[in-house]
């Protein structure tokens, strides 16, 4: 089924060429009044530390419970608070698997291949509830009361896990993963949330696109263009990289072929979007099964030209299943797997790339190079942001400054905290 509007408003402007040594501006609408000055902090600042969050959860079915390989999308907030129809900012939880083939703590270290599936594959969506700190449940069927569960519109996805989303306003779009049948098809599905109650859309695009794949990642960037790249077809991971631009239609995936060095092939790398355009790929695994500890920023000039730039500093870490979000100029990194069984134990496992600054900073300070530790000895201390944080699998997203990290994997038990 076709969207019936748009999903994104058209943009005055190109994002600005990759420029990864200073604070993002947000773009300025006519209509709008720019936001005043933020009081600067001088110097670079070490990753912030995490807690649980108690979140109510009224029926155990509300809450997503313990999975891995899911998504979490932060969804902005509806109308004007106080006023009618105002819905609260929200983090949706789609899909990911409740349980591993084989019960195997390990995660899988093949290259990649259309056999390896996680067991337990949902298609669940869950939401919670920022401002009111609750879980709810989008279920499956209606129920006969108003406190019973909501059901979203339309067809839903299927079961998958090691999937994409992003929020383009207040849809959530969700491509590609792996379920219990294989490999997802590459239809985009949006959940779109923008009344009380949600409703699924299959988006129709015309001609080619990235094809089903698994552990890829995707973006929203400037505001208007879909940005899928790499993961794995089933067969090899990937490099390439495909462009939807979400304010022309009829909608149609274009494959780009960025200027300068760009990552190799890899998957279970992570994306993330800077506020005035500019695209961060960090971490991976490569083809022959090595954690990455590189990071990539791409950006579009304003001549229609899309570039690769390699990112400052020094990562403290390879990694891959792990996850990423902005905050202002800063990527928030957690957690994330070496292979082997062995995940990010040590004080890297809560890592900022600065992007203002040009630096990496752990939660001790900026680092300078590489640690080389045993990658346990320092959480030995008991850090509880480290405790928090070493997992793999997870999902994170930000709603202002506060960033939310839920499930994942770790020590053959798959987490089920916020």
């Amino acid at each position: 089924m076709e969207v019936d509007s748009s999903m994104s408003a058209e943009s005055d402007h190109d994002s600005p060429a990759a420029n990864l040594y200073h604070d993002p501006q947000p773009p300025q609408h006519p209509q709008q009044q720019p936001a005043p000055a933020a009081v600067p902090v001088a110097g670079p600042r070490p990753a912030p530390t995490y807690s649980v969050v108690n979140a109510i959860i009224e029926k155990k079915e509300d809450g997503p419970g313990s999975r891995c390989g899911h998504t979490l999308t932060a969804v902005a907030a509806v109308g004007e608070e106080g006023t009618p129809g105002y819905i609260g900012p929200r983090l949706i939880l789609f899909g990911g698997a409740t349980a591993l083939e084989g019960n195997s703590a390990t995660p899988p270290s093949s290259a990649g291949s259309a056999g390896i599936r996680l067991a337990g594959a949902t298609a669940d969506v869950h939401c919670y509830d920022v401002l009111g700190n609750r879980w709810t449940r989008y279920a499956s069927e209606l129920g006969s009361k108003l406190s019973a569960p909501l059901t979203p519109v339309g067809e839903p996805p299927s079961p998958r896990a090691a999937h994409v989303a992003t929020a383009v306003g207040t849809m959530v779009v969700i491509q590609g993963g792996i379920g219990p049948a294989g490999l997802s098809a590459e239809d985009l599905h949006v959940l779109d949330l923008t009344q009380q109650r949600p409703r699924w859309h299959r988006v129709v695009v015309q001609g080619p696109g990235p094809g089903p794949r698994y552990g890829h990642v995707m973006a929203l960037v400037g505001q208007r263009f879909l940005l899928c790249i790499g993961g794995n077809d089933g067969k090899r991971p990937l490099a390439d990289v495909w462009a939807l631009d979400t304010a022309a239609k009829p909608y149609e995936w274009r494959k780009l072929e960025p200027e300068g060095e760009g990552p190799p092939p890899c998957m279970y790398a992570t994306a993330s979007a800077r506020s005035d355009g500019l695209l961060l790929l960090c971490g991976g695994r490569d083809a022959n099964s090595v954690p990455l500890a590189s990071a990539y920023g791409l950006a579009k000039h304003r001549d229609g030209r899309w570039e690769w730039a390699i990112a400052p500093g020094v990562s403290p870490s390879p990694r891959y299943q792990h996850a990423a979000v902005f905050v202002n100029a800063r990527l928030h990194v957690s957690g994330g797997a070496l292979g082997g069984g062995r995940m990010v134990e040590d004080s890297s496992s809560v890592a900022v790339l600065d992007t203002a600054a040009g630096v990496w900073c752990d939660i001790k300070s900026v680092v300078t190079s590489p640690r080389t530790g045993k990658y346990s000895a320092d959480s030995a201390g008991g850090d509880a942001s480290v405790e928090l944080t070493r997992r793999c699998r997870h999902a994170a997203a930000a709603i202002g400054d506060m960033i939310f990290i839920y499930g994942g994997l770790r020590g053959g038990k798959i987490k089920t905290y916020l």
